[in-house]
Order: structure tokens, then C-alpha cells, then sequence
């Protein structure tokens, strides 16, 4: 029986004792690691050199495309993004990113199951709620072009600084929840301010309710 070793980065502890299970009622198939942070994930990958690597988008310190940026140039292993984000800007940074595949969370459990399988078979996979979702993204694209930015202009490091700022978070804070430096968490709320027009705290946050980037 070959064996199938899988790293899972998230972290939602219940996320991922709740994938563990999952996976390993798989014959074969076996975690063995579990990172919290998207500095961890870098490491472990490292380290363990795991069959796959399962990451979430949002990670404490680095966020997980930056994570598997850094995990592409050092080992080969393919990685499947599990997220709540399923924005088209999301899914297509993932793909940039170096991702084999990218499963939303309100995707069924047997979609993260036939994700590994078709990475471990060195092919891509993008469940039909995320493919459904890009599509809709490059539509809806098409058709606002030329006029006011919308969400899908923000990269994905600005809908992170927006979500944070959104909920209340000053610019220092915001830096040390991303690890980066208060002058760059600056720069891009000022990115952001420019890209939406939105001029004060209370428009910030309107907009991340309204387009779902946070909850009501």
C-alpha cells in the first residue's frame, strides 16, 4: 500500500483536527505535521517533505500564498489551498502562487479528498464551486472595465490589509498581524483607499461587509 503523507497548515484548530480525520480514514494516509502559522509551513515542507500540503490563505505572521511562494523554490511538493476565500482575485494569486489546487470549506469533504488524489496524480484540481466562482470573476470583470474598481482589483494582500482594517485594527497592528512593516501596512491602505474611493473607517468598512470580505 503506498503511503500518502499530508502536512495541513491552518490556523483553525477544529479545521484541521476536523481534515485530519478526514484524511486519514484514507488507507494509506497519514498527517504528519500540523502548522498554525505560515512561517511553520515553510519549515515543516522543509523538513518533512510531506506527499502534499494542504494551506489555508489566511495564516498568522505569512499569509499562505507567500507561504508557498517560499515553499515552491525549496521543495517540489504539490500544494492545494483550503479556504474560505473564494474570491476570483484569491484563486487566481493562488495559481500564481505555485498551487496544484484550491477547495473552498463550503465544498463538500469529498472534494478535498478527490483534490489530493489528482495532485498526487501530479494534475490540477479546482472544484466546480471555485472554477464556477473565477468564471464568474472574469465575467463580471469584463463588464466593469473602464469603470469604478471593484473588489477584484484589490490583490489578495489588500483584501487582508482591508479585512483588518475593517475590523478595527490601526496600521501597527495590522503590520504585526501580517509581519510586515508598519510603513508597508501604510502604503497599501493607501492603495486601498485610492483603488475604492472610500475616504474614512466607517466607507472601509460598508465595503468589506457589502462585498463579504467581512461579516455583518
Amino acid at each position: 500500500m503506498t503511503r500518502v503523507r499530508i502536512l495541513i497548515a491552518d490556523d483553525h484548530e477544529i479545521l484541521r483536527n476536523g481534515m485530519r480525520v478526514l484524511l486519514e480514514r484514507e488507507p494509506g494516509w497519514i498527517v504528519c505535521g500540523q502548522a498554525t502559522t505560515g512561517h511553520d509551513v515553510v519549515a515543516m515542507a522543509i523538513e518533512l517533505k510531506p506527499d502534499v500540503i494542504l494551506l489555508d490563505i489566511s495564516m498568522p505572521g505569512m499569509n499562505g500564498l507567500e507561504a508557498a511562494r517560499q515553499i515552491r523554490r525549496s521543495v517540489p511538493t504539490p500544494i492545494v489551498f483550503v479556504s474560505l476565500h473564494d474570491a476570483p482575485e484569491f484563486e487566481r494569486e493562488a495559481i500564481s502562487a505555485g498551487a496544484s489546487g484550491f477547495v473552498s470549506t463550503a465544498d463538500s469533504a469529498g472534494k478535498l479528498i478527490e483534490a489530493v488524489r489528482t495532485v498526487l496524480a501530479r494534475e490540477t484540481f479546482f472544484s466546480s464551486q471555485v472554477a464556477a466562482t473565477m468564471q464568474a470573476g472574469t465575467m463580471q470583470a469584463g463588464k466593469t472595465r473602464g469603470k469604478k474598481r471593484a473588489a477584484g482589483t484589490l490583490t489578495a494582500r489588500e483584501r487582508e490589509v482591508l479585512h483588518l482594517l475593517a475590523e478595527g485594527y490601526t496600521n501597527k497592528q495590522v503590520a504585526a498581524r501580517l509581519g510586515i512593516t508598519t510603513k508597508t501596512a501604510e502604503t497599501h491602505r493607501a492603495r486601498i483607499i485610492s483603488k475604492l474611493e472610500l475616504h474614512s473607517v466607517s466607507g472601509l468598512v460598508r465595503y468589506a461587509i457589502r462585498h463579504k470580505i467581512i461579516e455583518a
